[in-house]
């Protein structure tokens, strides 16, 4: 029989992915399918340090400073671009609030984007490149860095996994 500990470090299929955003233009990136445990594909999604939008490609740039170059014949499917459509908020300096402004801060709904406020495109790079150049008149830049936004890891079920492996077999 099983212990909990046993249970935990047991091995399952997971899809992890992560989305990054440079002012109201997301990205997301599925990293892959992994067979580990939850904690390890916890570790996987955080391992993404950085992503860079260039003219033509992306660059995945992970902690351990290896990195990844995506090209739209090499892992397209792998991205999708979104943008808020949601009115931008004046910035705050959050630095001079006291705990409780910052809680409620964090509460506010009027701050908080909800998934109807974003709009899936379907860009290539060039596109959000040229987006993101015209939209914050920066013709001179030659990259976008975006920051991480969030992560997801979705358990693929035990069914999925069984038609997965029958199907490559």
């Amino acid at each position: 029989m099983y212990n909990q500990r046993q249970a935990k470090n047991q091995r399952h299929s997971f899809v992890v992915g992560v989305e990054y955003r440079h002012e109201d233009i997301f990205v997301e990136v599925e990293l892959g399918k992994f067979r580990t445990t939850p904690l390890h594909a916890q570790r996987i999604a955080n391992s993404v340090n950085s992503i860079i939008l260039l003219k033509n490609h992306m660059v995945i740039i992970f902690k351990n400073a290896k990195s990844i170059t995506i090209s739209d014949d090499f892992l397209k499917q792998e991205y999708q671009f979104r943008i808020c459509i949601k009115p931008a908020m004046r910035p705050l300096d959050s630095s001079a609030l006291t705990h409780q402004e910052r809680e409620d801060f964090t509460q506010n709904q009027s701050y908080i984007v909800p998934e109807e406020n974003m709009k899936e495109m379907n860009w290539d790079f060039q596109i959000a490149f040229q987006y993101l150049q015209d939209r914050y008149d920066a013709h001179d830049r030659t990259h976008f860095s975006f920051s991480q936004s969030s992560f997801y890891i979705i358990p693929v079920s035990e069914q999925k996994q069984e038609e997965v492996q029958h199907a490559t077999s």
